[in-house]
């Protein structure tokens, strides 16, 4: 049962740095990707952004003598 386990996480560690270190192109471009949009978005002077929405506030019931 340990040996299984020694190798399951002796392949995890083997394997993760790659990973890690293949991951880090994609993260790059889609923060390019991001910084573009960013500015587009800055150029255009966010006329077309819609307004945010409002905070959802949580239901609280009435009490008695309370009128709506």
């Amino acid at each position: 049962m340990w040996g299984l386990l020694m190798v399951v996480m002796g392949t995890v560690w083997l394997f993760v740095p790659f990973a890690i270190f293949s991951c880090r192109s994609l993260l790059a471009r889609l923060l390019a990707e991001q910084q573009r949009t960013n500015a587009l978005l800055t150029h255009i002077g966010g006329r077309r952004i819609p307004p945010p929405e409002p905070e959802p506030v949580p239901w609280v019931p009435l009490r008695d003598d309370e009128m709506p």
